[in-house]
């Protein structure tokens, strides 16, 4: 029988964390980055074989009720011996004892054996589909000056575009997917992240432009729509920021044909490997 302890991670693991991290994505995973915020907020929950970390996975709350699965993790000694089955059963069964309003998670359409395991052991159900695009900053262009848009007017914006319906209601920011509550665009008109662009006195076109969780000088883009005139607007603002940050990547995910259409149009294009991400939602 599979002998596999699960408990919260402490900072004492935080060495057998790094050594597994090392050895994930050619030693460019984002745990590392988080370890410390992780271990003090919970949720954060190490897979435990002997005296031996084994895995890790982190349950992180985005909002009230509503969590986030990240993080899932297998020592690559260790694979093939069902321990990733079962540290990501745990995981699940730890986390619904919260309670949650909604569970979720996400992966690329290339990990094969992650798919296989979040329909399959973790009983998680496709939810929505999104395509990838990155883009490279141009030369800065002058361009008219965007707006802050009212927390109001974003989101009725928001919630009449087609990418909200295609998206089922969420809002991408560097692999996370929240979902566009009242609250959540009230928090981006806080952090400054919400961009406008009025014309004949109402808004028509908005966007919502982040620094990029992992890469901070990089920017991603959650949400980009409107017409000709103020998608122009945006490309024109897009490069000047990225100069002045020094931005060498900028990314962005698309639900719907008129969000990847607006990307085209910001200079992006699709990620030349991941065709689609999924995103994953537990049937509570």
């Amino acid at each position: 029988m599979l002998k596999l302890l699960v408990r919260p991670v402490t900072m004492a693991d935080r060495p057998e964390i790094m050594r597994i991290s090392a050895r994930i994505w050619d030693g460019h995973d984002y745990v590392p980055m988080f370890l410390e915020r992780w271990t003090s907020e919970g949720g954060f929950w190490a897979g435990v074989k002997g005296s031996r970390v084994v895995g890790y996975g982190k349950a992180t709350e985005l909002a009230p009720g509503e969590l986030w699965l990240e993080g899932l993790r297998v020592d690559p000694d260790c694979r093939g011996r069902g321990l990733g089955k079962e540290l990501s059963r745990q995981v699940v069964l730890r986390t619904l004892e919260r309670r949650p309003v909604s569970l979720r998670l996400a992966t690329a359409d290339v990990n094969h054996e992650s798919m296989h395991i979040i329909e399959k052991v973790m009983g998680f159900k496709p939810y929505v589909q999104y395509r990838f695009y990155l883009g490279k900053p141009k030369r800065p262009e002058p361009g008219p000056k965007l707006i802050t848009p009212t927390v109001a007017e974003a989101l009725g914006f928001l919630r009449g575009s087609e990418e909200l319906a295609a998206s089922r209601g969420l809002l991408q920011s560097t692999w996370r997917f929240r979902g566009a509550s009242r609250r959540h665009v009230a928090e981006l008109k806080r952090g400054g992240y919400l961009f406008g662009y009025r014309a004949a006195g109402r808004l028509t076109g908005l966007m919502v432009l982040k620094p990029h969780r992992y890469h901070g000088n990089d920017l991603d883009i959650s949400f980009a729509a409107g017409t000709s005139r103020a998608l122009a607007a945006f490309r024109s603002f897009l490069f000047r920021v990225a100069h002045q940050c020094g931005t060498q990547d900028i990314s962005g995910m698309a639900a719907s044909d008129v969000m990847a259409a607006a990307f085209k149009t910001l200079g992006m294009k699709p990620h030349p490997r991941i065709g689609a991400v999924l995103v994953y939602d537990y049937p509570i």
